[in-house]
């Protein structure tokens, strides 16, 4: 039997049905499923003995530990039902076997992820039920093995008593006060609890929507311009420096190359996929919500875009490799054009024609040469295509402009995120 368990409502619903003859628990309140499957057991082995202490409180059931419907069942059932005002002691004790329990409250969690219970000694075991359950004879209590109180565990077990009977046995526990229940049955129906809980709205809501950001980067080769150097430029030619600039993209005459297309039809699908499976959301730029149900297909389109991805980066790179060389060719033309009429000075000393061709054509192998493109490799890591998936938080349903969104573009229901902030409001009221 391990020490340590994780007891979550399967775990529980075994551990109440492996009691034979004695059942105990000790919990902050019982909700209807805990109270049905007790109810359950009592039915079909009827000799059980079943007795249940909660905090008969309405904090106890607005705080998530329970529901009016469940301690109402047990009101009306054979099992026995005691309250102790405050408690936060819990535990389950089937036969000779129990565990200190840890509840928690459903507002935040709706199932328990990780260890929740702690098994209890013997000795534990018994001072338990004599301080819950004081009416129980502390010689019928429980069948121990003969082996499980010795050494310490035995002093401590008669120290234990000793001071049980000192202090006359005194318990907070007392009987359930029916008066006090219908009271706070009264109240619940004037004031409801917040329904559903919050983290288990949030939860629907992030099980059904995520935001993401679908990011395609480097898909503007065509609208990059050379940068030519101002020191590359042998004359101080403020003509020259705007007609470079303006006329010397990076990758010259790229959009007439038999390949372009192909940059143009991938980045038609990544906007067709955005379309079929994304609502961009304005006052979130860049983000957009998907439906979690598509969200499978969505990857399933995007992995094969990545895909593309890698045959058409060794497309580009000839196609990029092209441009680069035909700027080149213009940039070079460009500038015989210019100083074939606007002289430099290292040629108007010169009076041999063949010597001033091959002095200007140094000239401009020179600026030809400053000139800093970018590496091709380089250019193609940066086409990619990244998505990153985020869930809804608390704050996400306190923006009011995302609300508007959300109704007017149908992705939640204004009733629902009405529900969802009244619910946050108020817990921040509590705090």
């Amino acid at each position: 039997m391990k020490q340590f368990e994780k007891i979550d409502f399967p775990k529980f619903v075994e551990e109440i049905f492996n009691a034979s003859e004695n059942l105990y628990l000790s919990l902050p309140s019982i909700d209807e499923e805990m109270a049905d499957a007790l109810i359950l057991v009592k039915q079909q082995k009827p000799p059980i003995k079943i007795k249940v202490v909660v905090d008969n409180s309405e904090e106890s059931i607005r705080n998530g530990f329970g529901d009016i419907e469940g301690i109402d069942k047990l009101t009306k059932s054979d099992i026995q039902i005691f309250q102790s005002d405050g408690n936060l002691i819990s535990f389950i004790v089937s036969d000779t076997i129990g565990y200190f329990l840890f509840p928690h409250s459903r507002i935040f969690i709706d199932k328990a992820k990780g260890t929740n219970a702690f098994r209890i000694d013997p000795v534990s075991i018994k001072l338990l039920i004599q301080y819950f359950f004081p009416s129980e004879e502390i010689n019928d209590n429980l069948k121990f093995e003969q082996t499980a109180i010795i050494g310490d565990a035995n002093k401590h077990f008669v120290e234990a008593f000793k001071e049980l009977e000192n202090n006359n046995r005194q318990s907070t526990v007392s009987e359930f006060d029916n008066k006090k229940h219908e009271e706070n049955k009264k109240n619940l129906k004037i004031n409801p609890p917040l329904e559903p809980d919050l983290q288990r709205q949030i939860n629907t809501y992030t099980a059904k929507i995520q935001f993401v950001e679908l990011k395609f980067s480097g898909g503007n080769l065509e609208n990059k311009i050379a940068q030519l150097p101002e020191k590359a430029i042998p004359i101080n030619s403020p003509e020259l420096k705007s007609l470079l600039q303006t006329r010397m993209k990076m990758f010259q005459a790229i959009d007439k190359h038999k390949d372009f297309n192909k940059l143009q039809e991938f980045k038609n699908k990544v906007e067709k996929l955005r379309k079929d499976y994304l609502t961009p959301i304005t006052c979130r730029p860049g983000k957009s919500i998907i439906q979690n149900d598509n969200k499978e297909k969505f990857l399933d389109e995007l992995n094969k875009l990545k895909e593309e991805t890698k045959i058409l980066n060794k497309t580009l790179a000839t196609m990029l490799e092209t441009g680069r060389l035909n700027t080149l060719d213009l940039l070079k033309r460009e500038l015989y054009t210019f100083f074939r009429t606007n002289e430099p000075d290292e040629l108007k000393n010169l009076n041999q024609q063949d010597i001033k061709d091959r002095k200007l054509e140094e000239i401009i192998n020179k600026i030809v040469t400053s000139v800093k493109f970018p590496e091709v490799n380089k250019l193609i890591e940066k086409i990619l295509l990244t998505e990153l998936f985020y869930d809804l938080t608390w704050n996400d349903f306190k923006d009011e402009k995302l609300h508007k969104e959300f109704v007017d573009k149908k992705i939640m229901e204004q009733n629902d995120i009405e529900s969802i902030v009244k619910m946050k409001e108020a817990f921040d009221t509590k705090k």
